[in-house]
């Protein structure tokens, strides 16, 4: 007969825990942001990389400034397959549009 005075003991996996309080506390999408920045440089390269002035997401949409009106031209022209990479890398659907600032 268990006892009244003591609370019962509702055993969760720490990986259901986690989820949980990232989707309460909305740290999902910073996470995925982090995520980004850390592997920045193996999706663009070293170049490009180096002259990567910033990188913020909001929802599914990525902000990417650069320090050269060239590189930002060049990239600008090709931001659909730097979502394909960033997608290729990241996960399916991470991503669906890219502004080039």
């Amino acid at each position: 007969m268990p006892r009244r005075d003591v609370p019962e003991r509702k055993e969760k996996n720490i990986s259901d825990v986690l989820r949980r309080m990232n989707d309460r506390y909305h740290l999902t999408q910073k996470h995925n942001e982090i995520e980004l920045v850390k592997v920045w440089e193996e999706i663009v390269g070293h170049l490009i990389a180096k002259h990567t002035a910033s990188i913020s997401m909001r929802g599914k949409t990525l902000y990417v400034s650069f320090d050269q009106a060239p590189l930002k031209n060049e990239m600008f022209l090709q931001r659909d397959v730097l979502m394909k990479n960033v997608n290729d890398r990241m996960g399916a659907g991470f991503i669906e549009k890219i502004f080039i600032g």
